[in-house]
């Protein structure tokens, strides 16, 4: 009977491992919040409970669990219930001690186990290639670098995007992809690393493969909403001016948001031929401050003229938006000022003679009386 047992047991372990005994935790979903961080909706809150959707891979976990694979994306909206949160058009969230248990067991379990990054938001690499072509190693390293800040251990980085799918996108999408991976490039020497890593990463949530076509519509508007106060970081004042002499200098005052010092080249259009007005190159404006800039005007005549600026980066981006100032002349020309002169000259003189006559005609008659 001694035989039997023992013969048993080393069956038992010689035998085939079940088919998850090597298995790897996926943990990764599309996103539930707006790129301003509102919620789209409190799903998670019944997904990460350990019942649910993803709160069962936690909870009951495999004996033979060997690895996981994580999104840092999806960690970081549930890092966000952990502090309190709002859901569009409902109100506070519901999920926070959930989100919190949520994290709590999920760094405990994790400890000592091959732990992965996903790359952030779990994008298509096809497209990621299309629209991010200098960022896919970028990606994939800093994935990790925020999964290990977010669950304080140290992860490995991925060496490939999960998934290579092509989805369609509308024209309206593709566009403003477009806008907003031209728009952050031509900022990006202006910013922090941690603000241009921001932004480049709420680009790669618009690519991600789990999204349908509303989520990704909605968030399209969300990046364009974000890229345009990139654009109005660097902005012109607006103004209307009247001017009294031929050559004058006009104030115009440039704002610089970033957190780094600008360059820029003001393009500078007459909106007639009144006027004759030359564009400045190479202003310099200090981080988070304004300038002052004097735009030399010459005029040729009185009248209603204007001009307009337009700011460029010196590799050609535009920043703020063209500004028109109206400028109303209230100046003689040379020409009208010689002309008026000698009129005057000329009444004066008809004058004097009017009343030299005036007196010899008196005399006359004097004398004859």
């Amino acid at each position: 009977m001694k035989k039997f047992f023992v013969s048993v047991l080393v069956l038992f372990f010689l035998l085939p491992a079940p088919a998850h005994a090597s298995s790897v935790v996926t943990l990764t979903s599309p996103t539930h919040r707006h790129l301003d961080g509102i919620f789209i909706d409190d799903n998670l809150a019944t997904e990460l409970s350990p019942t649910g959707k993803y709160g069962t891979l936690i909870y009951n976990p495999s004996i033979y669990l060997s690895s996981w694979k994580i999104d840092p994306a999806f960690i970081e909206e549930i890092q966000a219930m952990t502090l309190g949160y709002q859901v569009s058009g409902v109100g506070p969230g519901t999920g926070k001690d959930i989100a919190i248990a949520f994290i709590d067991r999920l760094k405990k379990i994790t400890i000592g186990s091959h732990v992965e990054a996903i790359a952030y938001a779990n994008p298509s690499e096809y497209w990621i290639k299309k629209f991010m072509p200098h960022d896919r190693g970028y990606i994939l390293s800093v994935s990790a670098t925020r999964l290990d800040t977010l669950l304080q251990q140290t992860t490995h980085a991925p060496t490939e995007y999960m998934s290579q799918k092509y989805f369609s996108l509308t024209t309206p999408q593709a566009r403003l992809l477009g806008i907003a991976s031209a728009r952050i490039q031509s900022a990006a020497s202006f910013l922090d690393s941690p603000i241009l890593e921001n932004y480049k990463l709420s680009e790669v949530k618009l690519l991600s493969s789990m999204l349908n076509s509303t989520q990704r519509q909605g968030l399209a508007y969300d990046l364009a909403a974000q890229v345009n106060t990139l654009r109005d970081s660097i902005r012109i004042s607006s103004g209307k001016f009247t001017i009294t002499s031929a050559h004058q200098k006009l104030p115009v005052t440039i704002t610089n948001d970033f957190p780094k010092p600008a360059v820029v080249n003001l393009d500078i259009n007459s909106t007639n031929q009144k006027i004759n007005v030359d564009n400045i190159k190479s202003v310099s404006i200090p981080a988070k401050s304004k300038v002052q800039v004097l735009i030399p005007i010459t005029s040729y005549t009185s009248g209603d003229s204007g001009f307009t600026i337009t700011l460029t980066t010196r590799d050609g981006s535009i920043f703020g938006q063209t500004i028109t100032y109206p400028l109303k002349i209230a100046v003689i020309s040379p020409v009208a000022t010689w002309i008026t002169t000698a009129a005057a000259i000329v009444l004066f003189g008809a004058a004097i003679f009017k009343s030299l006559r005036r007196i010899k005609r008196g005399k006359k008659s004097h004398e004859h009386r």
